[in-house]
């Protein structure tokens, strides 16, 4: 799995200990053990509209106009909550079915969401250098090598 794949989660499991479907988008390979992924949302509520990084909105967010990449719905990558899953329990998720791929940011998108994500206030350290390392080779390969 490579950083800015969109996954659908049917059965993930929300702060309040609720359940539901969500969209999430992986942020790094996994060579570490883990992938620090984030949820999506195609509520606008306190956020902006401006295509991209929006690290000063209420709740810091990554946008997506409508039909900008491979959804249909204005999205805002949410960036103000990092979830970290183990390589085997997300990877038996997704053999399972339980978890599926719902498609892959273009290359230039995922680079400039890492960007946004390394300079947000809510993430740890550890997933700073992680998403800076992915960051690296985004940027120190060509587009179709990735």
């Amino acid at each position: 799995m490579k950083a800015g794949t969109l996954l659908v989660d049917d059965q993930f499991r929300f702060s309040d200990g609720n359940m539901g479907k969500k969209i999430l988008v992986v942020l790094n390979d996994g060579s570490v053990g883990y992938y620090v992924v984030v949820k999506t949302t195609s509520k606008e509520t306190c956020k902006g509209l401006e295509q991209g990084c929006q690290t000063q909105n209420r709740y810091p967010n990554f946008f997506l106009p409508q039909n900008s990449c491979c959804l249909e719905k204005d999205t805002w990558i949410g960036l103000d909550e990092f979830f970290e899953l183990t390589a085997a329990k997300l990877l038996a998720k997704h053999f399972s079915g339980e978890i599926r791929t719902l498609a892959i940011l273009p290359n230039s998108i995922t680079k400039e969401l890492l960007e946004c994500a390394i300079s947000c206030d809510d993430i740890m350290i550890k997933q700073i250098e992680v998403l800076t390392v992915q960051l690296s080779q985004f940027t120190s390969m060509p587009e179709k090598n990735l």
